[in-house]
């Protein structure tokens, strides 16, 4: 069964990070954010096609010296298509029912449940479906009896049909992608699905956690679920709640946590760390940094919060 992952974005929300890095290479919890999610993935699911625009040399280097454990085909685009058009553009590899992951998306959504549900119901499609609070910054759903009847983008408060908003995860028969026009830029959300409401289309609400990790706070908490915490690391002199760092790396007299991951290669002393991620390679004394992402390859001696840093500027947020 294949898969195909979205990631032909060109994360203008994380710059400076995606300047040099494509997002689907930015790490969580030191795993690049696509590995990650192909490793995560159900056995079923043993083909991977990747819809790439932006960073596609690197894409092609990493997946040539990295085993997955499945088959990776990547598909460029030479300009971005849409969510729609980059399922199209992959449709020669497809054999049947097909998962589309948002490459940036991070859930607890179970797989194998929602292939179970899918293939019960005869569906056309299937979209993972997460609740919220306040839905009027999203599109939600007119959800009934399992099925979706209706899409409402941005409803004005009091007038919404549920609290159910598209999580980013689908499962779609051939059917759906043959609707695609070719060569053009689609939106399947938009463009596609509102032409099957009602015939076909069905939702799996599902709980635990969703994270769109394509901003610099959501790609912190993106880390943040997913850390691996050490249980000691006798570089550090003091350590507060989850804290993660490579075996590669060096912490000296500093005190680091809550909330932070360190990646490869990095020298630490004589600093106070919360709340952030430190990128492979970066050197850092003497600095207080919170709530930032630092990296790769910085050196850093000031001190610095809510920040985006790369080799290639800075940005508050």
């Amino acid at each position: 069964m294949e898969a195909i992952i979205l990631v032909g974005g060109l994360g203008t929300r994380l710059r400076p990070l995606t300047k040099t890095i494509p997002k689907p290479l930015l790490p969580i919890a030191n795993v690049p954010m696509v590995e990650r999610m192909i490793r995560h993935l159900p056995e079923e699911l043993d083909t991977i096609i990747l819809a790439v625009n932006y960073g596609l040399e690197q894409m092609l280097e990493h997946f040539k010296n990295t085993n997955v454990g499945r088959k990776v085909i990547i598909v460029p685009e030479d300009e971005p298509l849409g969510t729609g058009g980059a399922m199209k553009n992959c449709e020669k590899y497809i054999t049947g029912t097909t998962a589309v992951f948002n490459g940036d998306v991070i859930s607890s959504i179970d797989l194998e449940k929602m292939i179970e549900f899918h293939k019960s119901r005869n569906a056309k499609g299937t979209l993972a479906l997460w609740e919220v609070e306040n839905p009027n910054r999203f599109g939600v759903v007119e959800y009934v009896n399992e099925e979706i009847l209706k899409f409402q983008e941005k409803p004005p408060e009091g007038e919404e049909l549920s609290n159910l908003i598209n999580a980013g995860t689908y499962l779609l028969e051939p059917e759906i992608i043959k609707m695609i026009p070719k060569n053009q830029k689609v939106s399947i959300e938009r463009d596609i699905y509102p032409k099957i409401v009602g015939n076909g289309l069905y939702g799996m609400p599902f709980t635990g956690y969703f994270i769109d990790a394509g901003t610099p706070q959501s790609y912190l908490d993106a880390n943040f679920k997913l850390i691996e915490p050490n249980e000691h690391d006798d570089g550090i002199q003091k350590m507060k709640g989850y804290v993660q760092v490579h075996e590669s790396s060096k912490v000296v007299d500093s005190i680091i946590g809550p909330n932070v991951i360190i990646g490869p290669n990095a020298f630490i002393e004589k600093s106070v760390i919360s709340d952030s991620v430190i990128l492979s390679d970066c050197k850092i004394y003497g600095a207080t940094i919170k709530k930032s992402i630092i990296g790769p390859d910085v050196s850093l001696n000031h001190d610095t919060e809510n920040a985006v840093i790369a080799p290639e500027g800075e940005k508050i947020f």
